[in-house]
């Protein structure tokens, strides 16, 4: 069944150095987020199936099976100058900046979790496998959480308009016809992930990282 796929407005003024304004900002657009990030995560499993075509990889991350004697999820990784940057999961996601300090976001569970201070060193089979995850605990890390988040939606942007370049507007319908949950219309999961990335980029930290 479709939702409504809109974003509650926030003024920038009515967050403060207190971090829980923070959480209420995340707490307004969180299940919203997490139907679109459910759904997305079953499309890129439709776009790893594309017979001959996974378009995934053709997008540029690279693929890591887990061992055949493991039980566990494929890791499709993106790396710059040899950081990881974004570890997609059957799962959730990993979006990084660099040196260690990334953010991860759960399938079912919109809430930012920091990785940082230990070397990243995927692929990992498992949430259970990944590094300590560290909820946001002052107005720096809820700051440095929403930009990541921002710069994940922003890419996510930008790979479903490229999805829908190469392989035209009817696909995203097809991956959609057995999906039995709550839906983001097929033509504007692209806007969706664009309002998102603008809702959590009114705090956007200065410095931006892209892929």
């Amino acid at each position: 069944m479709p939702i409504q796929n809109t974003l509650v407005a926030e003024d920038r003024s009515s967050f403060s150095i207190d971090p829980s304004p923070y959480f209420r900002g995340l707490i307004k657009v969180k299940k919203f987020a997490e139907i679109l990030m459910s759904q997305q995560l079953w499309c890129f499993g439709k776009d790893i199936k594309n017979p001959g075509n996974n378009l995934l990889i053709r997008y540029g991350l690279e693929k890591f099976r887990p061992p055949k004697r493991l039980d566990g999820s494929t890791n499709y990784i993106a790396t710059i100058n040899g950081e990881v940057r974004l570890i997609l999961w059957g799962f959730g996601i990993y979006f990084g900046c660099g040196n260690n300090s990334g953010v991860y976001l759960g399938r079912f569970d919109f809430y930012p979790k920091l990785i940082g201070e230990v070397p990243l060193n995927p692929p990992f089979w498992s949430s259970s496998a990944l590094p300590d995850l560290v909820p946001p605990s002052n107005e720096e890390e809820w700051e440095h959480s929403f930009g990541l988040i921002s710069e994940f939606c922003e890419w996510a942007t930008r790979y479903e308009d490229w999805v829908n370049q190469v392989m035209g507007n009817s696909y995203r319908v097809s991956c959609l016809e057995d999906w039995d949950q709550q839906t983001v219309f097929s033509d504007d999961m692209a806007g969706a992930w664009n309002r998102l990335a603008n809702y959590f980029g009114q705090h956007l930290v200065s410095n931006k990282f892209s892929i």
